[in-house]
């Protein structure tokens, strides 16, 4: 007997010391996030929901640390050969993941492909006019005119190297099959459920520590918090702000946070009646309590915005939006009667010679942190001074492609803007330059003021960046005045994390999520 207790003890340990390995998890990191991604090529997804994918795959060719340093990347070193010139060396012995060269003929095709589709990125990169081969691997990038914030264009995550022959493979497909040079792989794409990627095992670099990622699509918040407390997900994007302070007080978990460089705004259409009127959209904006939604809907998750611009971009202005445009409902309803708009029939909404003052308003839901609550919020409130505003909400993709309309049917829509280079010209010369109406650019509030577009050229132009910040600093007023906008929140990028995972550092910029440093103990 004692013979066989021994043995079954034996036989007990072994198995003990076998579980580990048979039983433990694989070093995968799930995220899971509340939409999916439209494509994972860069050319035709400019939103995070694909760049924070697809930035993992590709590589831009130089990186601007949290400094604002420019860093190599794939180019080793770089020389301005001229105010429309830069001269970039390519690193020697990178393949892509499909085994070919990278080399100054991609960087050119990834370029060229850019320029003559054209990328929806090409309008927020700035003049970008060709790339020239020189050798091997050297390759120019040229500007039609002289472009201060060029580098930093080239930076952006829409600017990393693709395989050409992946994209002559794939042809209009190419993005269901993203290949690139970066730390990890495409490996699969179920449709609003998951996108998976692989480490990247030749890679150039540091190797990932990660073996596999996992972006889990997850509409609900709360679904989303649920979740990660059971372990079904090791990280959660755009957390419920009401759960946060329980987060930080569980050691099992951490919240990971930043400043970010989005401001979630509410936009007019310029040209489309009723909110052709400045005086219309200035009283809107005047009925919309921003300190509200942003302590009561926000719950600490954001702060108020000082203008059209977040703090840490280059040539930002605090546009002194509360005193602009303060809350200020009876004065927003006094505007409107200078309008000629007054409730004639005592239906709660204002009228003028036979119409109503309704608005079509374009809304956002899962696609930005708690964007359905403060569309609806700010319904309300537009209501409590006359208005009828007639709220839509569809799926992201539907969303977007509406708001990219040449004929925009909404006189209101809803958008997180983020200036992902952190340069005014970003923002400034796409959104509201006259040459830049939607779909060529991202005017999509029809915005028009000569001297706008003046300013906004000059100040791209010029490589002195007092001057810039000057001409800047003017254009804003005048954009600012018409009220164009409602700011509404400046984000703050924010994750909670299972606490086994390391390594992970939020940038301020919600289009980069770089996964190669994170670790799973």
């Amino acid at each position: 007997m004692k013979k066989l207790l021994t043995g079954l003890v034996i036989l007990c340990i072994a198995a003990a010391f076998s579980l580990p390995s048979a039983m433990a998890k694989d070093n995968t990191l799930t995220i899971g996030r509340p939409s999916d991604a439209i494509s994972l090529d860069s050319n035709t997804e400019t939103t995070a929901p694909g760049a924070i994918v697809y930035g993992n795959i590709i590589e831009p060719l130089i990186l601007i640390d949290a400094n604002g340093a420019i860093q190599p990347n794939l180019a080793e070193k770089y020389e301005v050969v001229s105010p429309d010139r830069i001269r970039f060396s390519i690193r020697k012995g990178i393949k892509f993941h499909d085994g070919t060269d990278l080399d100054a003929k991609a960087v050119k095709f990834t370029f060229d492909r850019a320029i003559n589709q054209p990328a929806r990125w090409k309008a927020l990169f700035g003049p970008i006019e060709a790339a020239e081969v020189v050798d091997d691997f050297t390759v120019d990038i040229v500007t039609s005119v002289p472009y201060g914030p060029l580098m930093a264009s080239m930076a952006m995550v829409y600017t990393g190297i693709v395989s050409p022959t992946a994209v002559e493979k794939y042809g209009d497909d190419y993005g269901r099959h993203p290949v690139g040079t970066g730390p990890f792989k495409f490996l699969e794409w179920k449709t609003k459920d998951h996108i998976t990627l692989v480490k990247n095992e030749n890679y150039w670099g540091t190797q990932a520590k990660l073996d596999k990622v996992v972006f889990k699509v997850i509409p609900e918040a709360g679904a989303r918090m649920m979740a990660l407390r059971t372990g079904d997900i090791d990280m959660a994007m755009q957390p419920t702000p009401a759960e946060l302070g329980m987060f930080r007080a569980d050691k099992n978990f951490t919240v990971a946070e930043t400043m970010g460089l989005r401001v979630f705004y509410l936009g007019f259409h310029n040209e489309k009646f009723p909110t052709d009127d400045p005086k219309v959209r200035q009283a809107l904006a005047m009925s919309v309590d921003v300190k509200g939604i942003v302590e009561n809907i926000m719950e600490g998750a954001a702060v108020p915005p000082k203008g059209y611009l977040a703090p840490a971009v280059f040539g930002f202005k605090d546009m002194e939006l509360d005193k602009r445009f303060p809350y200020n409902p009876e004065k927003a309803k006094a505007l409107l009667a200078e309008a000629g708009w007054k409730d004639t029939d005592n239906d709660g909404i204002l009228d003028k010679n036979g119409k109503k003052l309704t608005i079509n308003f374009l809304g956002a839901k899962g696609r930005y942190l708690m964007d359905a609550e403060v569309c609806e919020a700010a319904q309300a409130m537009f209501k409590d001074i006359g208005v009828d505003a007639k709220l839509d909400f569809f799926e992201w993709a539907t969303t977007f492609t509406a708001l990219r309309k040449a004929d925009l049917e909404y006189n209101l829509f809803t958008l997180g803007w983020l200036t992902t280079n952190a340069d005014a010209d970003y923002s400034l010369y796409a959104m509201f330059h006259s040459s830049q109406f939607s779909p060529k650019g991202w005017n999509n509030d029809r915005f028009k003021d000569a001297r706008v577009d003046e300013l906004l050229d000059k100040a791209r132009s010029s490589q002195d960046r007092a001057e810039r910040l000057k001409l800047y600093d003017e254009a804003q007023e005048i954009i600012a005045q018409s009220a164009t906008w409602i700011p509404v929140y400046n984000t703050k990028e924010i994750f909670v994390l299972n606490s086994r995972v390391k390594g992970f550092e939020p940038n301020p910029s919600e289009y980069l999520l770089l996964l190669k440093d994170v670790s799973v103990d």
